[in-house]
């Protein structure tokens, strides 16, 4: 017969990490999702007066990122916020979409990068954005919490260090 102890440090290091994984995995597909709902959406409420999506997205790009990085933000907040997190680490993972989506379209304005590229690079750069504010706040993204509970908001606080907001 076996014993169950406390967990070891190294369990306890793994399942912080699956956990921190798992958060991670779990906003990309929130992301997905709101880019295929959310561009469907705008796509049937546009369609009277944009006939051709390919023309509209090449002449203005600048519109299309932005209202992309709209679309995935959205639901991530959303589902961050049934997670348990409180707004302020949903501003945070805003900012990490937002933050490269302006800064590209800044290079896109005095020229250090071609329109046709700009939705590919506006991607590439979300993710380790994404990345660095979860590791910034590794603690905030690497602990067990239930969904939707007032418990796992006031644990999501305390392991962020800040107030219930």
């Amino acid at each position: 017969m076996t014993t169950v102890g406390p967990p070891t440090s190294s369990t306890r290091r793994r399942t912080g990490v699956l956990r921190f994984a798992r958060h991670f995995a779990e906003m990309i597909v929130a992301m997905i999702v709101g880019m295929a709902a959310l561009g469907a959406l705008w796509r049937a409420v546009l369609s009277p007066w944009i006939t051709d999506f390919s023309a509209f997205t090449d002449d203005h790009v600048a519109v299309v990122a932005l209202v992309m990085a709209f679309d995935m933000t959205v639901p991530m907040v959303g589902w961050m916020r049934y997670r348990g997190h409180d707004w302020a680490r949903g501003a945070e993972m805003a900012g990490a979409m937002f933050v490269p989506t302006l800064l590209l379209l800044c290079l896109l304005e005095v020229g250090a990068t071609a329109r046709d590229s700009l939705i590919g690079l506006q991607h590439a750069l979300m993710l380790p954005a994404m990345l660095g504010v979860m590791l910034w706040r590794r603690q905030a993204y690497s602990h067990g919490h239930r969904a939707g509970s007032l418990a796992g908001r006031s644990a999501m606080s305390r392991a962020s260090g800040e107030g219930a907001r």
